[in-house]
C-alpha cells in the first residue's frame, strides 16, 4: 500500500471514528432522555390512576363509616341481636323495611354494587340472603379476623361472589365489623360492601397509556384487576404477574421478558391501602422514538464522512505528490537513466529531499562518466600491454622456423599446429588495429579450432554458415574466438567422451549483424545463465568481457545473449551493428 493510500485511510479512519463516537454518544444520550421523558409521562398517568382508585376506595370507606355511625341502624341491629320472640311482630317487619331502605339508599353510590349485612341474631329477615345474612353463615376465618380488628377495615381481593337469582360477579369487597356504641366489645353485625371489578377496571382503561402495553393492580401478590392490550393478552396473566413480582427494582424502569420480547416495568403504589399498580410498556415502542433520532444522526454522520473524505483525499494526494515524483525518478535511476532532474516545488521537507536527489544525480553523472572513461582507458591499456608483449616479427620468424623444421622432419601435425598458431596470432594482433572483418574473425576462429582439434585428438568438429555478402563487414576484433573457446572448454570438454560440434552462423537481421555460436556440450542451468554475464568464464576474455567490449564500442542496444538447456547444449548470440 502506497503512502498516499495509508494517509488517506488514516484520515478516513480518524473521521469515521470521531463521527461514530460523537453520533453514538448523541444517540445514547438522546435515547436516555427519551426513555426518561416517556417514563415520567407514563408515571404521571399511573399516579393519576392511583389517585382515581384511591378516590373510589375512599368513597366505599365513607359509605362504611355511614353504616357504622347510623343511629337507626344501631337500634335495629341491637333489637335483632336480642331477638323478636317466637312470633313475627310488626316491629320486626318495620325493622326489616328500614334496613332495606338504608341499604338501598347507600347502594345508590356509583362505585357500590351491593351492600351485605351479616347480622348476629336469628330473626326471620336474617335469611333474606340478598342484602341481609346471618353472621354464623359467614366464613369463620374472616369473621374471626374482623372481630379481632375492632371495626378496622379489611379488603378482600377480587373474588367470585354469588347473588340472587344465581348471579356471580367478580367483586372487590370491603369488610368491617359494626360494634355497639355503648359496648364496643359487642359486635352487632359485619358489613360487606362489594365493588364490581369493572369499576376499578374502568379507571385503568381510561389511563392515557401505551396501545401495546398492560396495567395490573394487585395486593400482596394477588390480582385485583388488569387491562392488557392484544399484544400482551395472549400471555398467561399468572405468568406475567410472576415475572413482575420477580423483577429487581434497583433500576427506575426494570425490563422483563415475555417470550423473548422486552418490556419496561413501571411501578406505582396506591398509598391508601397498600395496593400497587404495575404497567408494562414495550421497549421497542419507547425506543422507536429514539430510533428516529438515531436514523437522523446516522444520515448526518454519513454526510459528514462523505464531505470530509474529499479534503482527506486531496490532502493525502497533496502531501505525497512530491514523494511520488521522487519515487518515479528513483525508479528511472535504478534502470540506468541519470538524466532526469526533479522540478522542485514548495519549501518543506519533501522539497529538501528533491533538492538532495538532484544533487545526488549530478554527482552520479560525474562518477559514471569517470568510471566509463576509466573503463575505456583500462581496456585500451590492457590490449596495448598485450600487444606490446608480443614482438610480431620475432614471433612470426620463430614460428616460421619451427614450421620448416617440422617439414624437414616430415612431422605434418606439428606443421599444421605451428601454421595454425601463426595465423591465430597474426589475425588476433591485426597489425594493432581495433577493427577487423568478418572473414578475418572467422579465420581466427578456424585457426583456434585447428589447434584444439590437434590437442584433443580430432574429437572436435567445426562448421560455419555465413552469407558471403557479410564477409567484408567490419567489426571489433577478438569477440568471436572467446565465445568459441568457452563452447569448447566449458561445453564439449565437460562431456564424458570430450567430443562435440561447434557451429557458427553469421546472418543479417534487419539492422543487426548477428553471430550465433552453437555447441552440443553439457549445457547450463538457469542459475548458471543468470551469472554468466557477471563472471568471466575461462579467464582472459570471457563472455562478460566480450559483452562489455561490445557495449563500450557500440552502445547498450548491442551485446551478448545466451540460451542453454542442460544435457542438450548452449547457444550464444552476438548482436553488432551492420557496418560495411
Amino acid at each position: 500500500m502506497t503512502l498516499r493510500w495509508k494517509l488517506m485511510f488514516s484520515f478516513m479512519a480518524l473521521i469515521i471514528l470521531a463521527t461514530v463516537l460523537i453520533g453514538g454518544f448523541s444517540y445514547w444520550h438522546a435515547t436516555r432522555i427519551v426513555e426518561e421523558q416517556v417514563g415520567v409521562t407514563y408515571k404521571q398517568a399511573l399516579q393519576q390512576a392511583a389517585i382515581n382508585l384511591t378516590y373510589r376506595l375512599k368513597e366505599v370507606e365513607n359509605v362504611s363509616e355511614l353504616i357504622l355511625m347510623h343511629p337507626q341502624l344501631q337500634t335495629i341491629l341491637k333489637r335483632e341481636k336480642s331477638g323478636y320472640g317466637e312470633q313475627p311482630t310488626v316491629q320486626m317487619l318495620n325493622d326489616f323495611q328500614d334496613l332495606i331502605d338504608i341499604v338501598s339508599n347507600l347502594e345508590n353510590n356509583r362505585n357500590i354494587f351491593r351492600i351485605r349485612l351479616f347480622v348476629s341474631g336469628d330473626s326471620l329477615y336474617s335469611r333474606e340472603n340478598n342484602n341481609i345474612f346471618r353472621l354464623q353463615d359467614m366464613d369463620s376465618e374472616w369473621r374471626q379476623r374482623l372481630v379481632e380488628k375492632d371495626g378496622e377495615i379489611l379488603w378482600k381481593n377480587t373474588h367470585k361472589q354469588e347473588y340472587l337469582p344465581q348471579n356471580r360477579y367478580d367483586v372487590v369487597s370491603l369488610y368491617r365489623a359494626v360494634n355497639d356504641f355503648r359496648n364496643l366489645k359487642s359486635v352487632l353485625a359485619i358489613v360487606a360492601i362489594d365493588m364490581k371489578e369493572e369499576v376499578l377496571n374502568d379507571v385503568i382503561r381510561n389511563v392515557n397509556f401505551s396501545d401495546n402495553g398492560a396495567i395490573y393492580v394487585y395486593n400482596e401478590h394477588q390480582r385485583i384487576t388488569s387491562f392488557a392490550s392484544e399484544a400482551i393478552a395472549g400471555y398467561s396473566e399468572s405468568e406475567v404477574l410472576r415475572e413482575i413480582f420477580g423483577t429487581a427494582r434497583m433500576e427506575e424502569m426494570p425490563i422483563v421478558k415475555l417470550d423473548g420480547k422486552e418490556y419496561f416495568t413501571i411501578f406505582q403504589p396506591i398509598e391508601y391501602n397498600g395496593w400497587e399498580i404495575a404497567a408494562l410498556v414495550p421497549v421497542q415502542e419507547i425506543r422507536a422514538k429514539s430510533y428516529v433520532i438515531g436514523e437522523f444522526t446516522g444520515y448526518i454522520g454519513i454526510l459528514v464522512i462523505v464531505l470530509a473524505s474529499f479534503p482527506a483525499i486531496l490532502l493525502s494526494a497533496r502531501l505525497t505528490r512530491g514523494l511520488r515524483t521522487l519515487v518515479l525518478h528513483m525508479q528511472e535511476v535504478r534502470q540506468g537513466n541519470y538524466g532526469a532532474m526533479i522540478r522542485i516545488t514548495g519549501n518543506d521537507e519533501i522539497s529538501g529531499l528533491q533538492s538532495q536527489f538532484n544533487s545526488m544525480i549530478l554527482r552520479i553523472r560525474e562518477l559514471v562518466d569517470e568510471v566509463y572513461q576509466m573503463g575505456v582507458r583500462k581496456q585500451a591499456a590492457e590490449l596495448t600491454a598485450l600487444e606490446s608483449q608480443i614482438k610480431p616479427h620475432f614471433l612470426y620468424n620463430t614460428l616460421d622456423t619451427l614450421k620448416w623444421m617440422g617439414m624437414k622432419m616430415k612431422a605434418d601435425r606439428i606443421v599444421i599446429l605451428v601454421d595454425s598458431l601463426s595465423k591465430f596470432f597474426r589475425l588476433g594482433l591485426n597489425r594493432g588495429q581495433e577493427l577487423t572483418t568478418v572473414v578475418n574473425e572467422l579465420n581466427h576462429v578456424q585457426a583456434f579450432m585447428n589447434i584444439q582439434d590437434i590437442r584433443y585428438k580430432e574429437k572436435l568438429q567445426y562448421y560455419y554458415e555465413v552469407d558471403s555478402k557479410l564477409l567484408s563487414c567490419r567489426m571489433t576484433k577478438l569477440i568471436l574466438q572467446p565465445i568459441v573457446e568457452n563452447a569448447v572448454l566449458h561445453g564439449i570438454q565437460q562431456k564424458e567422451d570430450h567430443s562435440g560440434t561447434v557451429t557458427v552462423r553469421v546472418y543479417n537481421d534487419h539492422k543487426y549483424l548477428v553471430f550465433d555460436v552453437v555447441d552440443d556440450g553439457v549445457g547450463m542451468s538457469r542459475q548458471q545463465l543468470d551469472v554468466l554475464l557477471r563472471d568471466s568464464r575461462g579467464g582472459g576474455y570471457g563472455v562478460k568481457n566480450v559483452h562489455q567490449r561490445i557495449q563500450l564500442y557500440y552502445g547498450e542496444e548491442y551485446g551478448v545473449e545466451c540460451y542453454s538447456r542442460p544435457g542438450i547444449g548452449t547457444s550464444v548470440r552476438l548482436r553488432l551493428p551492420m557496418k560495411s
